[in-house]
């Protein structure tokens, strides 16, 4: 198996026993970028992944999750700085923003609430749209469909514990192929220095198929040709600018945007310890 991502060869890291009624799972790991991924799931019918991401959407609706404690405070965390985004103009009105893989869409729902207690009174002219490509909450209706996920039709596409999902190149370029010519990815999933030899780490659930390194990820951000990158700390999200002026125009409005930030021309490496959570 080759990795997708620098084309070098894989080889087996550790098994997983992940159901019971199923042999062990097989993890590969890239001797040159070290990206890891379940070579089990990339083998699987596509029935059998959708039964795989359906279990994962059985947190839907429920703020406690014991594989993350934390997230919604996190969730919280991340619609806050959104807020700060429209509240410096570097989120302006017209702008389409996209939460692709939204699940039962909280986190666009708190933007809203943020929004709505916005100081500017901005929450009626911005919005962070809905789209959920495999598990959409019965009843919803103001997800966008699948026909509306045109190619370079977006300003930023909002990644929240998404890319530990996608399965390889394909996937990845679905995602980004939606940013125009000056888009932007906002990104939130676990990146770390090396990932553990370990099958007891937190991190292997069922539907993390692609387990990502900073050298990896690195890899990624120069392949897409982005421009600069921002990482804010307490919302654990990455920006991934095609666009430097619009990169530029966030370090300048930073300080103004609670939390700790950091910038760089290449991809932020900010997760360097362990436990990698």
């Amino acid at each position: 198996m080759k990795c997708f991502v620098c084309g070098s060869e894989m080889k087996g890291y550790f098994r997983k026993k992940m159901l019971p009624e199923m042999p062990e799972w097989e993890y590969v790991r890239c001797e040159n970028c070290g990206l890891v991924l379940c070579q089990t799931v990339y083998e699987m019918s596509d029935r059998e992944w959708k039964q795989i991401n359906d279990g994962c959407g059985e947190k839907f609706g429920h703020d406690e999750d014991p594989d993350d404690p934390r997230w919604v405070e996190r969730l919280n965390c991340q619609a806050k700085l959104f807020a700060g985004l429209a509240d410096q103009g570097v989120w302006e009105p017209e702008m389409r923003f996209v939460d692709y893989g939204c699940g039962d869409g909280k986190l666009a729902d708190y933007v809203q609430n943020e929004l709505n207690v916005s100081k500017t009174g901005m929450s009626s002219s911005h919005k962070l749209l809905k789209y959920e490509k495999f598990i959409r909450p019965e009843g919803e209706n103001d997800f966008l469909r699948d026909e509306d996920m045109k190619p370079g039709s977006f300003d930023m596409v909002v990644s929240c514990s998404v890319f530990e999902h996608l399965l390889g190149r394909p996937d990845v370029d679905e995602i980004i192929g939606l940013l125009n010519d000056k888009g932007t990815l906002c990104m939130h999933t676990l990146v770390c220095e090396e990932v553990p030899q370990d099958p007891d780490w937190f991190y292997l659930l069922g539907g993390h198929c692609t387990l990502w390194t900073n050298k990896s990820m690195a890899l990624l951000f120069e392949q897409y040709g982005f421009a600069g990158c921002a990482y804010h700390v307490e919302g654990r999200m990455w920006f991934f600018f095609k666009d430097r002026q619009r990169f530029e125009q966030l370090r300048s409005k930073a300080p103004s945007i609670p939390g700790e930030w950091v910038f760089s021309d290449k991809f932020v490496d900010y997760w360097k310890q362990k436990p990698y959570r």
